[in-house]
């Protein structure tokens, strides 16, 4: 029961992230191009049906379940259309199929109602089909949170820039934030094994949510308090200040000045006249005409779109990283790095649609992976862990060593714990090579075994200690 209701909130936090920057998305589009309302509790409701239907094909892989929840989305978003903009013609009419195909093909001249609401429910369906073929992790969640945090950002700046209204803006950044730490939290401990298994978990569960408020009651709290008439304040008084200091600095050079003596007056030869200078005549020359000017723009905007997210995306890496760097130190601590979860859904997602339109020569074809067990993901895990904390004291397995080959280095290195680097070593190559899975007593000795590694006091070796 534990690991279904952290299942649901795991799930539930990736739904959430998703809805908040994609809703804030469309009512940028509702604001500035789209006139009326859109369906929106009928568009939220694509989200759970795709993943409800796409989990019942669960035992289907992905490309068959497509051709399936396209038809069932393609009868939906009929449905949708007809009670919202067609509400007078009937079901058997053959006029509503023509006039919903006019109202789509009219997003060629520019956005519509109804191509919104399509567009949107396919991208709802798209998530949930996503998060229901997906397994949620800790890097999942952190790569979800750092995508957002970029699409939210570049919203509240082209709000601002286009003078917007921010009424959902708002709401919808404080909602990302709290499926954001609330997911991120419960994954981390689920991996660990910690809080979430514990007998004190209702009240580690109830601290968090209280935490988690506290925070954004916080943010909200001086988001109300330091608004624009402040900020106009504030920089006012600064303003003041940068006179009265800038006054002070040229009184101070006048007074520089008036200590030089004047120089003696110099009579100068009389200077020759010029003539008017007639300026040119021709009308100037136009290098691009206005359509030209009008694409160089669009992608001008784009590329300095792709540079704002390339710069946070590159920004939240190094901050990842130095906290990595700051906590390898720390005794009884660990830190896992982030193996790229938003780049490896960039990736996949363009081998889908390219796949999709029949382009597969850029890329080899490979099997699609089944999850693996529990245990021996576990067990994976572990000596994942195991060779990376060797590696960063200065004992790091080579790119030719087998597991064999690498556990008598260990035992050298650290004899005291030979038993327990050779457990690690044994139960890995045994779920590694064989379809053998550990039981609860080998799994329990195993975490015992990494335990007692991880608290050994080991000085890093540097690279040249070896060398003579």
């Amino acid at each position: 029961m534990n690991g279904a209701w952290t299942a649901i909130l795991l799930y539930g936090a990736v739904a959430g992230l998703e809805v908040s920057w994609f809703w804030a998305f469309l009512d940028l589009l509702k604001q500035k191009g789209v006139g009326g309302s859109l369906p929106l509790v009928s568009l939220l409701g694509f989200y759970p049906l795709s993943f409800v239907f796409h989990r019942l094909l669960s035992g289907f892989s992905c490309k068959k379940a497509i051709p399936s929840g396209g038809l069932v989305w393609a009868v939906l978003i009929f449905i949708l259309g007809k009670v919202n903009f067609f509400p007078n013609s009937g079901w058997a009419d053959p006029q509503l199929l023509k006039d919903f195909g006019n109202a789509l093909a009219g997003a060629v001249h520019g956005l519509t109602q109804e191509s919104l609401v399509v567009f949107s429910s396919a991208v709802f369906w798209g998530f949930g089909c996503r998060l229901a073929y997906g397994r949620v992790h800790f890097s999942t969640l952190v790569g979800e949170f750092q995508f957002g945090l970029a699409i939210l950002l570049t919203l509240f700046l082209l709000n601002a820039q286009w003078e917007l209204s921010m009424i959902a803006l708002i709401p919808l950044s404080l909602a990302f934030f709290f499926f954001a730490l609330s997911g991120i939290a419960v994954s981390h401990a689920s991996e660990r094994g910690s809080w979430v298994s514990g007998g004190y978990r209702d009240r580690w569960f109830a601290f968090l949510l209280l935490t988690i408020g506290f925070i954004l009651g916080i943010g909200w709290l001086i988001s109300v308090v330091i608004n624009p008439s402040l900020i106009e304040f504030i920089l006012s008084l600064l303003a003041t200040a940068g006179q009265w200091v800038w006054g002070w600095i040229v009184k101070f050079f006048i007074f520089l000045g008036e200590l030089i003596p004047p120089p003696k007056p110099v009579e100068l030869p009389p200077g020759t006249r010029m003539g008017p200078i007639k300026g040119p005549t021709e009308e100037p020359f136009i290098l691009f005409s206005d359509s030209v000017r009008e694409v160089i723009r669009f992608i001008w905007g784009i590329g300095v779109l792709s540079l704002i997210l390339a710069a946070l995306w590159r920004v939240s890496s190094q901050v990842f990283e130095w906290l990595r760097r700051k906590m390898g130190g720390m005794r009884e601590s660990e830190v896992e790095a982030l193996p790229g979860a938003f780049r490896e859904d960039l990736f996949n997602f363009l081998k889908k649609l390219l796949r999709i339109f029949g382009i597969r020569w850029l890329f080899r074809r490979g099997k699609r992976s089944e999850p693996l067990p529990v245990g021996v993901e576990l067990v994976r895990k572990t000596y994942r862990q195991l060779s990376a904390w060797a590696a960063a004291r200065g004992q790091g397995r080579k790119a030719a060593q087998t597991p064999y080959e690498y556990l008598p280095a260990l035992l050298a290195w650290l004899p005291e714990r030979g038993d327990d680097f050779t457990l690690i070593t044994e139960q890995y190559v045994q779920t590694r090579y064989s379809p053998a899975i550990p039981g609860k007593a080998g799994l329990q000795e195993l975490q015992r075994s990494w335990q007692r590694i991880r608290e050994t006091r080991v000085k890093k070796q540097s690279k040249n200690s070896g060398k003579k």
